[in-house]
């Protein structure tokens, strides 16, 4: 079956004109009928317009959109394998702040109270998300998906008071790494403090704290510039995460 530009642009609730430009750069080549010259588009188009406006939804630009196209099919259908445990990530969490919420006007309203954990599960529970989508599968490749797991699920059963310290902690490291960056000074009680509080930050939600392991997670952060990124930009240096590597290799013996 063929489209006209008009029955195609009806079918997918696109306009004509996005459809002529769509053929206009190669993104969604039309055919020309050899009669009256008209744009038209085969069967397959219908497919391919579908994957277009998936990934436009997810985001992707027209460009990014038309790299992914002149893939093989199997690199198409993993990368919307790889949005839909995105979408569905964020159904879960959507879910859960929902179902949070609602007891919690529950409670205001002289319902059934929540406990202080239960307060806060919604908000550890977008953080555990988060950290398995930036930062799980290399995890996972270092350590184990056992250990990541065991990791993910103590964070998810501190208590509201941990939970509370656990940011706590984490903020007094930038803190104090901001001043070790700036100064250099890798000699210092301001940079052991760095390094005590990062170990007790890791201490959190890490069932069994080595030296090695330590050091480990500090090579990840050399490796791989979305682990540098999260400490750059906390602490508003383009070197703390560089920094903070060091200190990690000083003093984790």
């Amino acid at each position: 079956m063929t489209y006209s530009v008009q029955a195609l642009s009806q079918l997918a609730g696109v306009s004509p004109r996005t459809l002529r430009y769509y053929d206009q750069i190669g993104l969604l080549p039309a055919q020309r009928n050899p009669t009256n010259g008209y744009r038209e588009y085969p069967g397959t188009a219908v497919d391919q317009l579908q994957m277009i406006r998936y990934f436009q939804t997810f985001g992707f630009q027209l460009t990014a959109i038309q790299d992914l196209l002149a893939q093989p099919k199997a690199v198409q259908t993993a990368a919307l394998a790889n949005q839909r445990q995105r979408l569905a990530a964020e159904r879960d969490h959507l879910t859960t702040l929902l179902n949070t919420l609602d007891r919690t006007l529950a409670a205001r309203n002289g319902g059934p109270q929540m406990t202080d954990s239960e307060k806060f599960s919604a908000f550890k529970q977008e953080q555990l998300d988060q950290n398995d989508q930036q930062f799980g599968t290399e995890v996972r490749q270092r350590y184990g998906a056992e250990s990541f797991a065991a990791s993910q699920q103590k964070f998810a059963k501190l208590s509201e008071a941990d939970y509370q310290q656990m940011q706590a902690t984490e903020q007094a490291l930038f803190e104090a790494l901001r001043t070790v960056t700036r100064s250099g000074d890798l000699a210092s009680d301001t940079a052991q403090q760095v390094f005590q509080l990062h170990r007790q930050w890791l201490c959190f939600t890490w069932n069994n704290y080595t030296a090695e392991a330590h050091r480990g997670l500090a090579q990840m952060y050399t490796a791989d510039s979305r682990f540098a990124d999260y400490y750059n930009d906390h602490v508003g240096l383009p070197d703390a995460a560089q920094t903070l590597v060091a200190v990690i290799t000083r003093y984790a013996k």
